[in-house]
């Protein structure tokens, strides 16, 4: 899980970049566009992002049944302080809502209308100025944040990176890159709503 978690956080930052190019116009917007469509290997990185995303599913699922194992019977009291935070109680949620979010978010870009005026620019900006839609994608920013909040740190625990005395840096450092790349995501949706 860690691994498929690094390698969907990286491939964020990079689509994170090429979303930014949105406040710069259209002709930089589709520019970027066209300069992604035109590398071969677009579609094997669109598959391989999909069994990255399979596998963390799967592998979430497989932990998950493995602490319930671990311990069939509850806590008599739930513990909510230590190193237990909203993040990491609320996984599974962000995960079932990003499963949601996510293939609605490639079929409406991917394969929606980009030959209307401004080409794909055009789709997403008349996109966003749909009140719903622009919703559905703030909404969908808020478990990205905490998933990628808690995951970061998670994940280098995982992989062994981690010192004891690096955990709180390290989980410092996972919810401000989180919430940084989940709140540049929302502010798209909301400067084509409003300002666009």
């Amino acid at each position: 899980m860690a691994l498929t978690g690094v390698c969907m956080f990286l491939f964020l930052v990079g689509h994170l970049g090429g979303n930014l190019f949105l406040l710069s116009g259209p002709d930089r917007f589709n520019g970027y566009a066209r300069i992604l469509n035109s590398i071969p290997l677009v579609a094997p990185v669109e598959i391989g992002l999909l069994v990255l995303a399979l596998l963390h599913a799967v592998s979430a699922v497989q932990v998950t049944l493995e602490n319930w194992r671990a311990r069939p019977q509850g806590y008599v009291m739930k513990r909510t302080a230590g190193s237990s935070t909203l993040a990491s109680r609320t996984m599974w949620i962000g995960g079932l809502v990003l499963a949601a979010f996510i293939p609605l978010h490639v079929w409406m870009f991917k394969y929606g209308d980009h030959n209307g005026a401004q080409e794909l620019y055009g789709l997403v900006v008349r996109s966003f100025k749909n009140p719903l839609i622009a919703g559905w994608y703030v909404v969908a920013m808020i478990p990205l944040g905490l998933h990628m909040s808690h995951g970061f740190a998670s994940a280098l625990q995982t992989l062994g990176v981690n010192r004891p005395n690096w955990r709180p840096r390290l989980q410092l450092a996972g919810a401000l890159l989180g919430w940084a790349i989940a709140l540049a995501f929302l502010a798209l949706p909301v400067w084509a709503f409003l300002l666009a």
